[in-house]
């Protein structure tokens, strides 16, 4: 379900008063140490994919849990930084604002915008994601003549109040901007003129419905980056920010000076290496949902934790009679909380300390508090939705089934089982970027299956070779993207095997059987149940160019949420979590403490 019908999206116009945030108080004398620079705050959030509510959880095993996450708490944290610093505060997203929740999504990123100006975002970067839903209406990709398969994002872009940005994005043709997207725009903060370059992901048409960018050309983004710090240069900027769809990985980031946890063939690192030193001064990651806080290349790159988690926060003294930063610090990344565990600044409840007690949040000498007029602009679309998201699916759970992005999930067990006893496929893949959350413990309702799948996918069928589904295991296990969570096979690959080829050529596979053992047989034709993303070639999947379209099957009926919502129901209940050993990872690193 992409949104409601009667959802109309003049919505949007009926409430939108007040949502530009409250002025401002005037800038003070500069902060700092330093007399002549001028102190500029840069936040920084990514990938929120739809969360501006926040989440409300529960330990495990019961207790006291917490609502994290969302605008109106992140927005109290802003306020307070620019009561300290007026103006020289900036607030940056890296893309991927609105796929990922009911609310977000049934009005078709337009409850995001609404929140994203009332917190009051300086801009934002196009994230892959913001292209899902296509045409404005019930279709996620263009089916009727007329249908603009970009009409969603530019209605979106022309709702902000702040400017989408991407340097690298480019209309084929006329190798231009999109008239809805700029490459950079200049902001003042204090005395100081900053340039904001916005770069996406060039994997952008793998991993978004490649029809909805099919216009589109999404370029290397370090000559874009060069050719767009050279018109900024020429403008007399006194510094340059990217906000970039193009992340990193880390597993340590107390360290900033040194990158030994990091994956240095992710993006981020392979694009800010490539500049010469001193082309840019401050990097905003995202994409990746993982983190970043280290000085890259001499750039401080930072990037926070996906879903309305944590932002991230930059210091910069600007010298701006030599157009300059003299120097800059990377605050820790903060967790948005209005309540955190006593003794911690944390408020996930999965990772609380045993019996601690929720206590308020104290931040800069105020305690946070969810803004309240930013969450009276989200308000609405939240009460418009309430009955759907409540309804009670008729399942439940014995404990929280948890995904993961490179080993085999419960999660991913119970989707693809569920995909497979729908379809009576053979074999049923699910791509581990697909699934969105983890699904909660207890009794469910619609919108806890809608956070797991809320992609407009639906279920293919394809007949497949043995040596095709091994071809498509190989580019899942390459380490380019999350690996393919299965149903009525096994496979085991090594995270060391080819490690120093490029990502994109390596084969980390080390067998694939069947359930009982039996090797795949690689000329017989198999029924593979699979989202119509991947039938469509999505995520590299570049063998299904190869797959004749009367192999093909797509059943456009029903979301694939909601026929595993159907398959699930009629399964003994209550449903535990499991893992069977189908899929081994060798010489994998050790899990992060």
């Amino acid at each position: 379900m992409k949104r409601l019908a009667a959802f109309s999206l003049s919505f949007f116009f009926l409430a939108c008063t007040a949502t530009t945030p409250a002025p401002a108080p005037a800038a003070a004398a500069n902060a700092g140490a330093d007399s002549g620079l001028v102190q500029v705050v840069v936040v920084g959030t990514t990938d929120v994919h739809g969360w501006f509510n926040g989440h409300t959880e529960t330990p495990p095993g019961g207790g006291q849990g917490v609502l994290w996450g969302g605008l109106p708490t992140l927005a109290s944290y802003v306020e307070r930084l620019r009561a300290q610093h007026g103006d020289r505060v900036l607030v940056v997203d890296s893309g991927d604002m609105y796929q990922g929740t009911l609310e977000s999504n049934l009005f078709e990123g337009a409850a995001m915008m609404r929140g994203y100006n009332a917190v009051g975002y300086t801009a934002a970067a196009v994230g892959n994601h913001e292209f899902d839903f296509g045409p404005v209406g019930p279709d996620s990709v263009a089916r009727k003549p007329g249908d603009d398969p970009l009409g969603a994002v530019k209605r979106n872009a022309g709702y902000a109040n702040f400017p989408f940005l991407s340097a690298n994005m480019v209309e084929k043709g006329s190798g231009k901007s999109p008239s809805w997207a700029r490459p950079y725009t200049i902001v003042r903060a204090g005395g100081a003129r900053i340039g904001i370059i916005g770069l996406s992901t060039p994997d952008t048409p793998n991993v978004t419905m490649a029809a909805n960018v099919a216009s589109l050309d999404f370029l290397d983004p370090v000559p874009a980056t060069l050719e767009a710090v050279k018109q900024l240069r020429a403008e007399g900027v006194d510094a340059i920010i990217v906000i970039a769809h193009i992340g990193g990985r880390c597993t340590n980031i107390e360290e900033p000076h040194s990158v030994a946890s990091c994956d240095r063939q992710q993006e981020a690192f392979r694009y800010l290496n490539a500049l010469p030193q001193g082309t840019i001064d401050a990097y905003f990651g995202g994409h990746t949902h993982s983190q970043m806080r280290h000085v890259i290349n001499g750039v401080p790159a930072l990037e926070a934790l996906a879903y309305s988690r944590e932002f991230s926060t930059l210091d910069l003294w600007i010298d701006t009679k030599n157009d300059r930063v003299a120097k800059f610090e990377m605050r820790p990344h903060t967790m948005i909380c209005s309540f955190v565990y006593e003794g911690t600044v944390l408020c996930d409840p999965r990772n609380a300390p045993k019996e601690a007690r929720l206590v308020p949040r104290e931040y800069e000498g105020i305690t946070i508090r969810p803004n309240k007029r930013v969450a009276a602009a989200i308000e609405p679309y939240l009460r418009r939705v309430a009955s759907k998201r409540n309804e009670k699916l008729g399942a439940r759970t014995t404990a929280r089934f948890v995904r993961s992005y490179v080993s085999e999930s419960a999660l991913g067990n119970l989707l693809t089982d569920a995909m497979r006893e729908a379809s009576g496929a053979d074999i049923a893949f699910m791509n581990s970027g697909g699934i969105r959350s983890d699904l909660r413990e207890g009794e469910l309702v619609y919108s806890d299956i809608f956070e797991v799948s809320p992609f407009d996918n639906f279920p293919a069928v394809v007949r497949l070779t043995g040596a095709q589904v091994e071809e498509m295991l190989r580019v899942s296990t390459s380490g380019m993207r999350g690996v393919l969570q299965v149903s009525g096979i096994k496979y085991t690959f090594d995270m060391e095997k080819e490690k120093d080829k490029p990502q994109e050529t390596r084969n980390r596979l080390v067998s694939v059987t069947l359930p009982d053992g039996t090797p795949l047989d690689r000329e017989k034709l198999y029924a593979v149940v699979m989202p119509d993303f991947i039938a469509a070639g999505g995520d590299a999947q570049d063998v299904m160019k190869d797959v004749p379209a009367d192999r093909i099957q797509i059943f456009w009926a029903r979301p694939l949420r909601d026929v595993v919502a159907e398959t699930i129901k009629k399964w003994p209940q209550p449903m535990t979590p499991k893992l069977e050993g189908r899929i081994t990872v060798l010489n994998a690193p050790p899990p992060r403490e």
